[in-house]
């Protein structure tokens, strides 16, 4: 309390509390008083202090020590968290979101040795519907262009590749129903085609070859991709292997590096043909142009088929994503048997499969039960074939590790999807008066990231602020962020380290900021989300991918580290034109994931035997 002149006074209790004290607490007291710092409050702390201990004083003086700090560095002007959360702005970050995935496409289709008119002239227009709508309707330019990233962009690319790699793996009702819904989204490029030919390939699979032929016939007149595709298949479906052969020498390499289907093909007739050594051959000499397309996944099965390497085979079936189905995989495991030298194996597949119900499985079946009732001899692979085979078995296992996207068991992501459904209830917790659309002030206000809270005692904002967002914007791109790496960072680490790594990733960022306020440089800042813990996830899988550079020189490593470097780039651009954002937690998480993922352990860059070569 003060006097009339403003001089700070103590009150009846203090002075009964300082009456029985010693000379020397006394002392120590009045020191308290002429700092200005001797209450009520602290005059007993410090009494209770003497009488108990310094360890257990220790509790009780330090609320006080905390707030004496926090006045004299002035922390108390700085933003609250609620007027942080308020400041999130979900139109800018649809708006760079939506920029970022027009932009890539634009660079990728503007360079791109294939027709992509469509793709190059629909990013051009999601781009500018984006610059037009900064300059004159800002307050909804993010959600535009955000919803027509989606409905231009995403869903057609999303029902394209669902129908691409159904069609490699002869699913081809899959691939014909999406093909339609690719077409009506982006009618452009030979979409529109696409769908038919799906269909031809779906009338041969049941057995209806010849209105299969004659629509390929028609599809094949002209001069576009999908007639030179339609050529090739229909020489597919009559097995005219040897016609497809010469139709892709005489097309040439570089034709073929720019048809992915007439690739996989010639592929192929190469061992229907059993001419092995000449497509193990022909793949190392493309192997650059194999690595960078996508032809792999087949040429890898083509070549291991025809080379008779049955376990190899039945591991780039097992790997393969959406799988095949069980009697595609089980005519692809008995011609690698065939060509194995297995034959009675051989033979029993081929028995089962005669009764399948694709008409290509029954007749392909049918077919080599016949050349199995003639009189067979095993001729192994030369051994530069074999060499061959060894050197792209281990490609083939290294690719498998560094697949961000592979497909996982639930085991193998279970810490994963514990975070993003702890993420989710907390977010549904705090935002439950405003209907899922924001969370509220006062639960942001309780457990977002404030160095002043944190230095009046509420510690457990080091960690908490990590699970709370803005808004459901912001949940759903970390979530995303989350469940795009956290699945490769927990199977290369290990469930344990990828906890740490999260957490770890997170907390740098919280020490720094704390220290800045402690140290008064700065506006102190209020910081949700976990942001920074993606950024650390991304930290982690560039120093996996860094390491696999340096060990092993895999082509993928460095193509993958360089897009992360692509991604941090983009991202720091983000933060530097955000104000809303912590750029400073992203980067620091960042670095605390890197550093985190160079020293601890982990199983994927390691160069590991291929066991069914052994």
């Amino acid at each position: 309390m003060e006097d009339r002149e403003g001089r700070r006074t103590r009150t009846p209790k203090a002075e009964a509390c300082c009456d029985e004290l010693s000379d020397h607490q006394k002392i120590w007291i009045a020191q308290g008083d002429r700092r200005g710092t001797a209450t009520e409050t602290n005059i007993v702390q410090r009494q209770a202090a003497l009488s108990i201990g310094v360890d257990q004083y220790f509790w009780l003086f330090s609320g006080s020590l905390r707030r004496s700090a926090r006045r004299r560095s002035n922390l108390t002007a700085a933003p609250r968290p609620s007027a942080v959360l308020a400041g999130m702005d979900p139109n800018t970050i649809a708006l760079w979101f939506a920029g970022f995935q027009a932009l890539r496409l634009f660079a990728r289709s503007s360079r791109s040795s294939q027709h992509s008119m469509g793709w190059t002239a629909v990013s051009a227009f999601v781009l500018l519907t984006g610059a037009v709508g900064w300059l004159r309707f800002r307050e909804l330019a993010g959600y535009v262009t955000f919803g027509l990233t989606v409905l231009l962009i995403m869903l057609p690319g999303w029902a394209h590749g669902v129908s691409a790699r159904a069609l490699r793996r002869s699913q081809y009702v899959r691939a014909y129903r999406f093909s339609r819904v690719a077409a009506l989204l982006h009618p452009f490029d030979g979409w529109r085609q696409l769908p038919r030919l799906f269909r031809a390939f779906e009338l041969a699979q049941s057995g209806n070859t010849a209105e299969a032929e004659t629509l390929l016939a028609e599809l094949s007149r002209g001069d576009g991709s999908v007639a030179e595709t339609a050529r090739a298949h229909r020489l597919r479906i009559l097995e005219r292997w040897e016609e497809i052969k010469t139709l892709a020498e005489r097309a040439g390499a570089s034709a073929l590096s720019r048809d992915p289907s007439l690739f996989a093909l010639y592929l192929r007739a190469l061992g229907e043909l059993e001419e092995s050594e000449r497509l193990a051959e022909f793949m190392l000499s493309q192997e650059a142009t194999l690595l960078a397309g996508e032809v792999l996944e087949p040429a890898f099965l083509y070549l291991f088929v025809y080379t008779g390497h049955v376990e190899l085979a039945r591991q780039v079936l097992t790997a393969a994503s959406p799988r095949y189905d069980e009697e595609t995989r089980d005519a692809w495991l008995s011609l690698a048997s065939l060509h194995a030298g297995n034959f009675e194996q051989a033979r029993q597949g081929f028995t089962r499969l005669h009764r399948s119900q694709s008409a290509v499985i029954r007749e392909s079946a049918k077919r080599h039960l016949g050349i199995l009732a003639q009189e067979n001899s095993y001729q192994p692979p030369t051994a530069r074939t074999a060499h061959i085979v060894t050197h792209f078995a281990r490609v083939f296992a290294n690719r498998q590790n560094l697949i961000l996207n592979r497909p996982v068991r639930h085991s193998e992501r279970r810490v994963t999807f514990s975070l993003v459904l702890l993420n989710a209830l907390i977010y549904a917790w705090g935002s439950y008066p405003l209907l899922l659309t924001a969370t509220s002030e006062d639960f942001g206000g309780r457990w977002a990231f404030f160095a002043p809270d944190i230095l009046s005692g509420d510690w457990w904002r080091m960690f908490s602020y990590m699970f709370v967002h803005a808004n459901w914007l912001h949940l759903v791109m970390n979530l995303l962020g989350l469940w795009a790496l956290g699945p490769f960072v927990e199977r290369a680490f290990g469930r344990v380290r990828f906890g740490l790594i999260y957490l770890l990733s997170g907390f740098t960022g919280s020490v720094v900021y704390l220290c800045l306020a402690w140290y008064r440089v700065g506006e102190p800042q209020a910081l949700v989300g976990a942001s920074g813990c993606i950024m650390g996830l991304l930290g982690a899988t560039a120093a996996v991918m860094l390491r696999a550079w340096l060990k092993q020189r895999a082509p993928m490593a460095k193509q993958i580290l360089l897009r992360l470097l692509v991604v941090v780039a983009l991202q720091v651009t983000f933060d530097y034109n955000t104000p809303q954002v912590a750029g400073l937690a992203h980067a620091l998480g960042l670095l605390g994931g890197f550093v985190a993922g160079l020293l601890l352990h982990e199983g994927v860059s390691a160069r590991r035997s291929v066991q069914a070569l052994a």
